[in-house]
């Protein structure tokens, strides 16, 4: 898909005209189905705020309908819902106790409690107060992620070093669910 300015086509000076996407191209899995309007499926999926069918492509005005062309040639490597609900249970483990996992989840059900607001307080004394509980709850994580490293405290997130990379508990758990399948396998 091209994401595209109309600016670059239209120039009204001060009032912008948006941008348009558009379909160049379509994508098709090697079984011939697309990923229009569905996108794929994951086997084990990740805690998330907004269920993809709220945002996905399906919910756009005029987007394409999901077909299917030929399939490709090809034989499937092996069978892997046998396996599948071992790594979902090893997977729905390990982000049950895993501390970055635990953040996701205040985080999603912080979302979903303002999600529906339909007014923001324009009193900057309330602003103020509601910047320094976030940044509070930024500073209170930072240090326990500091805590399991062997780290010192910081007193301000200020003293952040500008390097400190805050973990990706996706990829993490990307891989220690790629880590399971290849166990699972070799014993199989």
């Amino acid at each position: 898909q091209q994401h595209r300015s109309l600016a670059k086509v239209y120039d009204f000076y001060e009032q912008p005209l948006g941008h348009v996407q558009y379909t160049i191209a379509k994508f098709y899995r090697i079984d011939g189905g697309s990923t229009q309007n569905k996108g794929v499926a994951p086997d084990i999926s990740f805690p998330t705020p907004v269920a993809p069918e709220e945002t996905g492509e399906s919910r756009e005005f005029n987007a394409l309908p999901w077909d299917k062309i030929a399939s490709a040639n090809y034989e499937k490597l092996g069978n892997f819902a046998s396996v599948l609900p071992k790594l979902l249970a090893a997977h729905d483990a390990r982000i049950a106790k895993d501390p970055e996992f635990s953040y996701v989840m205040q985080d999603i059900a912080d979302y979903k409690e303002e999600k529906d607001k339909k007014s923001v307080s324009l009193n900057e004394a309330e602003r103020v107060a509601e910047q320094a509980k976030q940044d509070e709850k930024a500073l209170k994580r930072t240090n326990e992620r500091l805590a399991r490293l062997g780290k010192p405290a910081l007193k301000s997130l200020d003293e952040l070093p500008a390097d400190f990379d805050v973990p990706d508990e996706y990829l993490i758990e990307a891989a220690n669910i790629t880590a399971d399948l290849a166990k699972v396998s070799k014993r199989g």
